[in-house]
């Protein structure tokens, strides 16, 4: 059971409500309005659970398998009684979430997951005791096959704040990661990308430093959450990239390749992905059954003027940036996070991205997940569909995943208490990528 509204003094009212129609009416008139915001509709999943229940999670995972799914985060207890233990949820079939501790240390952060056929395998940045500040929190990274004792992968020390944000990809040609960190305490808020890759039965291969200085001279700037997919033999890693010159900041999303060779990856040249003078921040990468790449970020005006923008690489070269949030900015409130925080999947011609946010006609001032699909490879996008539909309850951070039968699976962190950086339960929904629309006869009769 929900709280009663935690949304305090920070969130304001608004006179013009925003309309999120139901069941019938959607499947009427839904298209009615496409193009404009308001077409937002009610998404109908098909299984919803709070998966955490205990108004403890923060940095949700999610991966889904042939027949099983499975949820990670870690537990954020209020200073004073502070822990980080990871804990992973899992679903087989029509059966109930089941939960486990992975480990009990103190500072077990942002998990990611991946499975391999049957095979479950999860990371995580593991740190020391909670110490100040904590964006420089020094530690190492582990991995696990569930089922399996955890190993630690990285032998030097990094530190990092939550722009670590490692990411696990398991395939046929081996085990691959990418994360962004520091070599020094003192360079928290900069940092470098890593990225590490192991055959399916050896040992992990050396830490391979992709980028530093090139971009970030004499740390000016860094590396911020990066994400990474592998397709036909090639890595694709995306990353938001900070520079400074003086009062002036600026933040790019840069892609790079990788081909996978006996003497390992043979990287391209980095390249922007997001337009110049433009704030790009928090990519997601996603490749589909065709080889396609697709990515998505936001672009950032202020705390009231966002966009997802999206792109998409195919035979025919990099496609021109999209907006698929609407025609209207979306806005963030300004505790946590300030930034809206998109997520991207795909499955054969199916590419879905979520994210949250508020637009400008909602009632209170609090996020909802919103869903957009498109089903051509990103050519053409379906309406915009509201997953979260809880106007009273900050809804943050979406993750997803598409299964084999092209159900969308959406997993994010919903505010359940007062207090804006605890109290957070794992909320999770699935179903079909979007409402279909039918028109309905309207009939007139002569009294």
């Amino acid at each position: 059971m929900k709280n009663t509204n935690p949304i305090g003094s920070a969130m304001t009212e608004r006179k013009a409500p925003r309309v999120v129609w139901g069941v019938g009416t959607a499947l009427a008139l839904a298209l009615i309005t496409v193009g404009a915001v308001h077409a937002v509709v009610a998404w109908l999943p098909a299984e919803t659970a709070n998966v955490s229940q205990s108004q403890e999670a923060k940095n949700v995972a999610l991966a889904v398998g042939n027949d099983e799914k499975a949820a990670a985060w870690w537990v954020n207890v209020p200073v004073g009684e502070r822990r980080g233990d990871l804990i992973l949820a899992r679903k087989s079939g029509s059966g109930a979430w089941t939960t486990q501790t992975v480990t009990t240390t103190l500072e077990a952060r942002w998990p990611t997951l991946a499975y391999s056929g049957t095979d479950l395998f999860l990371a995580w940045f593991q740190g020391r005791l909670y110490t100040q500040p904590v964006t420089a929190l020094g530690g190492w990274f582990w991995e696990q096959k569930v089922g399996e004792a955890p190993r630690r992968v990285t032998d030097s020390q990094f530190f990092s704040g939550e722009w670590v944000r490692p990411r696990l990809r398991v395939g046929p040609d081996g085990w691959h990661m990418v994360f962004a960190v520091a070599v020094l305490s003192t360079y928290n808020a900069r940092g470098d990308l890593y990225y590490l890759h192991r055959d399916a039965s050896g040992p992990w291969f050396s830490t391979v430093v992709v980028t530093r200085d090139q971009f970030a001279v004499g740390g000016s700037g860094g590396v911020f959450y990066p994400d990474l997919v592998v397709a036909n033999r090639q890595v694709h890693l995306v990353w938001e990239q900070r520079s400074q010159s003086g009062d002036v900041v600026s933040n790019t999303v840069f892609y790079v390749s990788a081909t996978l060779g006996a003497e390992g990856p043979v990287w391209a040249v980095p390249l922007p992905l997001s337009p110049p003078g433009k704030s790009a921040q928090r990519p997601s990468i996603a490749a589909d059954g065709a080889g396609r790449i697709h990515v998505a970020w936001t672009d950032y005006i202020t705390d009231t003027e966002q966009y997802v923008h999206y792109r998409r690489l195919d035979s025919n070269g990099w496609s021109d940036v999209q907006t698929i949030s609407g025609d209207e900015p979306l806005k963030v409130n300004q505790i946590r996070p300030t930034v809206v925080w998109p997520a991207i999947a795909a499955q054969g011609d199916l590419v879905c991205v979520v994210w949250h946010g508020f637009y400008p006609d909602a009632v209170k001032e609090a996020e909802e997940i919103y869903l957009r699909c498109s089903r051509d490879g990103g050519q053409t996008w379906g309406m915009i569909q509201n997953v979260s539909r809880s106007p009273d309850f900050l809804s943050l951070m979406p993750v997803i995943a598409i299964g084999t039968d092209r159900t969308v699976h959406v997993l994010w962190e919903e505010l359940q208490g007062d207090s804006y950086l605890y109290e957070y339960d794992a909320l999770y929904a699935a179903g079909p990528p979007e409402v279909h629309a039918v028109f309905l006869p309207i009939v007139l009769r002569n009294w």
